[in-house]
């Protein structure tokens, strides 16, 4: 299959582009430039098209599926994007797999991973993605461990802002990740300032997941092992996603349906004499969500 004919393929929709994917990876020396090239001039356009943020998603995972280092300080380029702009280009790769790609592509330097993570215009998901990229090639023996310990303290004073954002969600996940007992003080401080929201996490959450990550694969579970693991191939790891996924009949038009009434929210309730009813009272924030969306809870439906 030739270049062109594969970065076409790249920007459908419908189903997962397969044989360009495997012409891709036996054509690599070429491809890659080619995928790099084409990225950036879709980003450059500034325009919402469909086809060209389809082509980016695709080959952003690509280059990851690849372990293509040469993408990895164009990739963290356009991970410097807005919020509204990388969300449009992306979509839910910045929360679930963006970390993932940018340990697979690293190519030995973290200072763009650092620019990423003290860029306080940066996506805040990203930013926290960033911190567990850090922590991920620490433990796999990609960087010294002592340096990124080194950098994740100076962060407490340095991370902007000093205040609730979702880089510190990352930044303690890190943490967590590493075993930095030492920095253990500096997390609850965090916590007691509100740097994290307590909707998201309590201290005592934090101190779970250290005890987990102290104890090894079989504490940790097989989930979060996975979703700490650089990204491998582009068609086993996304094959369920929605962008190359052929539309559920079933699923179509199910706004129009009415059948079911919307939970009615606890708010409501106060004062009735009627109990609050918590369904998801059973489901541990590091299970996978019961809506089936293959999340961790804690990313996804919990409240």
């Amino acid at each position: 299959m030739e270049i062109e004919a594969i970065l076409d393929r790249l920007r459908q929709t419908g189903s997962m582009p397969t044989e360009a994917i495997r012409a891709a990876a036996e054509n690599r020396d070429a491809v890659v430039p080619a995928l790099i090239a084409e990225i950036q001039r879709c980003v450059a356009l500034d325009a919402e098209d469909e086809a060209d943020a389809m082509f980016v998603f695709a080959a952003f995972h690509l280059l990851g599926s690849l372990r293509a280092t040469e993408a990895y300080i164009p990739l963290a380029g356009i991970l410097h994007l807005p919020a509204e702009r990388l969300d449009w280009l992306l979509g839910d790769a910045v929360t679930e797999t963006s970390h993932r790609v940018m340990a697979a592509v690293f190519d030995g330097d973290p200072a763009p991973l650092y620019a990423l993570i003290e860029d306080r215009e940066a996506d805040e998901s990203i930013r926290s993605r960033m911190c567990e990229t850090l922590a991920m090639l620490a433990r796999g023996g990609s960087l010294p461990r002592d340096d990124v310990a080194l950098f994740l303290r100076g962060c407490f004073e340095r991370l902007r802002p000093q205040g609730c954002n979702f880089v510190w969600q990352g930044w303690q996940s890190a943490i967590a990740m590493l075993d930095l007992d030492d920095l253990v003080p500096q997390v609850r401080q965090a916590f007691q300032r509100g740097y994290i929201d307590r909707t998201w996490m309590r201290f005592s959450d934090f101190q779970q997941d250290l005890a987990e990550w102290r104890a090894g694969p079989a504490a940790i579970g097989e989930l979060r092992i996975a979703e700490f693991t650089p990204f491998r191939d582009i068609v086993e790891e996304l094959a369920g996603w929605p962008a190359f996924s052929e539309p559920d009949e079933e699923d179509e038009g199910w706004l129009d349906a009415g059948d079911e009434e919307e939970p009615v929210p606890d708010w409501a309730l106060a004062g009735t004499g009627v109990p609050a009813y918590n369904p998801y009272r059973h489901v541990s924030r590091n299970d996978p969500c019961p809506c089936g969306s293959g999340k961790k809870f804690k990313r996804c439906c919990m409240p």
